[in-house]
């Protein structure tokens, strides 16, 4: 019975085991699945990581990234990225082998930012609060080369016993610093340019503006041109922006010809005359530069040309004061052969009667003394005529004022005589010396009497008088004054009576260039000349420089 026992139990043992079997397959199976999938998973994560860590490398480059892990227990990094090293002109190897320490580390940095890093990497040390500050400092590599470098610093958790370690992070900011300098050099350089356009501008007396079609008015006006017309640029673009108001600073007589002008489709230039916020007259040429792909707008530009008109019209008056001298000059050689007949046949006669030769009655004596008389004063008008027309080549000197207006009167004299004009100079010194040139100073005071002459003849006044007075205002300065019984000047006249052209005259008797020549003349000797009326009539004052005899 015990052995039927025995053998009942081990064919249940042996009728059991192949379904233990099974069920330890099935679960071995089931397992070995459940770690395949797992595999498969993890092999797709690290794929993704893989990805991942290639694009944040790709990113680290394309933004200059590099990296390290410095052991503090060291001294030492224990790593560094490719990118890290060759910011610092190295291969990896090569940068832990020579990056042996922090103080190693700190000769590469330039000696003017090595304090700014040392106590960046002290903060680092000793302080929590670090992490969200950094430190730019520059390199200076084995070639001399010099780099630009933004770093920060973070703790890295570690295992017991080792570290602490830091992450550090770099950015080679060299290209954009470069960038920057090259953006800041530029923007020097345009400032530059625009201050040089500026200055040329000033020197030219160019302004300029931008004229809108669509608003019908100004949308930008330049200081310089806003300054030539005497005002500030937000004033003159609040008070002259459209053309209505624009067309009250130009001269009445310009304004029609201005409208003709822009109304045109015409590209050119045109010359006018300004009247400036003081009331002064300039002349401007304006011109319109078109760019066919604004055509909403124009740019227009606007230069102040009194200073090369009135040069012109100097220039115009020189040759025909040079025409008129050398006239002057034959005429006076011509005029002296007949005076010297003259004065030899009444010499003769005066001789023939003394000698008793002649019988010459009293008062025929005295007709011939008188004869010789005039003609001495002949020559000294025409030698006066041929001093006048030597043109003034010399230089600025001292010179005897008195001695100017006695030349002048001399010239003058026989024609305030036959118009039955009294001269009446008022010069209460024998001599006073002045700074210029004697010779076109006689032009300016000649031009003086010659249009008072004429104011005078035109009045119709009893009252017939040029006078002629010289002041000492100070010790640098003296007055000359030459005032008459005219008509005057017209009020309107008073503040363009020096432009070139200008005149008052009736058409074909003056030229308008007499008084602007004569000012030009008087400036140009570091005087100034002012025009007013009297009670009488007017008076044109001229300040000169005085000297010491």
């Amino acid at each position: 019975m015990q052995g039927t026992d025995k053998r009942n139990r081990t064919n249940e043992g042996v009728t059991s085991s192949p379904r233990q079997a099974q069920r330890s397959t099935q679960e071995l199976v089931a397992i070995i699945q459940q770690q395949e999938q797992q595999l498969s998973e993890l092999k797709a994560q690290i794929k993704t990581t893989n990805v991942q860590l290639e694009s944040l490398e790709n990113a680290a480059l394309l933004a200059g990234l590099g990296h390290a892990i410095w052991d503090d227990q060291l001294d030492r990094d224990i790593y560094v990225s490719e990118i890290m090293a060759k910011m610092h002109g190295m291969e990896v190897a090569a940068y832990l082998e020579q990056i042996s320490s922090l103080e190693a580390y700190a000769q590469l940095v330039v000696e003017e930012d090595r304090p700014a890093y040392l106590a960046y990497e002290s903060q680092v040390e000793h302080e929590s609060t670090h992490e969200d500050s950094f430190v730019e400092y520059r390199v200076r590599l084995s070639d001399g080369q010099i780099r630009y470098l933004k770093q920060q610093t973070r703790l890295l958790p570690t295992e017991d016993g080792i570290g602490p370690q830091y992450l550090i992070v770099m950015q080679d900011l060299t290209k954009a610093k470069q960038n920057q300098e090259d953006l800041q050099k530029g923007q020097k350089a345009l400032s530059n340019s625009v201050a040089l356009l500026q200055l040329s501008a000033n020197l030219a007396n160019v302004g300029h503006a931008i004229w809108n079609y669509d608003l019908n008015r100004y949308s930008e006006v330049s200081e310089e041109w806003a300054g030539i017309f005497g005002y500030e640029q937000s004033e003159f673009l609040q008070k002259y922006a459209t053309l209505e108001a624009d067309l009250e600073l130009i001269e009445p007589d310009d304004r029609q010809r201005y409208v003709e002008y822009y109304h045109s489709e015409e590209e050119g230039d045109i010359e006018y005359a300004i009247v400036r916020r003081d009331g002064e007259i300039r002349h401007v040429l304006q011109k319109y530069h078109y760019d066919s792909s604004n055509p909403s707008e124009v740019f227009v530009s606007i230069q102040d040309i009194t200073e090369r008109k009135r040069t012109e019209a100097n220039l115009i008056q020189s040759s025909k004061m040079i025409t008129l001298g050398e006239m002057a000059a034959g005429m006076a050689h011509e005029l002296n052969q007949p005076l010297n007949a003259i004065s030899i046949a009444a010499e003769n006669i005066s001789q023939q009667a003394a000698r008793g030769r002649a019988e010459v009655p009293e008062h025929i004596l005295q007709k011939i003394d008188r004869i010789k008389q005039q003609v001495v004063r002949a020559a000294v008008i025409t030698d006066q005529m041929r001093i006048f027309g030597r043109e003034a080549k010399e230089s600025n000197s001292a010179f005897d004022l008195v001695n100017a207006i006695t030349n002048v009167f001399d010239l003058v004299e026989a024609q305030l005589k036959m118009e039955q004009i009294d001269f009446i100079p008022n010069l209460h010194h024998d001599q006073i010396m002045t700074w210029g040139h004697q010779i076109r100073l006689e032009q300016v005071l000649l031009n003086l009497i010659s249009n008072a002459i004429f104011s005078i003849k035109t009045s119709g006044k009893a009252l017939k008088q040029i006078k002629i007075g010289v002041v000492l205002l100070n010790e640098d300065t003296v007055k000359i004054a030459v005032s008459d019984t005219g008509t005057g000047i017209p009020e309107e006249a008073l503040k363009r009576i020096f432009e070139p052209f200008y005149t008052t005259k009736d058409v074909g008797v003056g030229t308008g260039l007499g008084l602007s020549v004569s000012y030009g003349i008087v400036h140009d000797m570091g005087g100034e000349m002012f025009a007013e009326n009297t009670v009488n009539g007017a008076q044109i004052i001229v300040h000169l420089k005085r000297v010491e005899a």
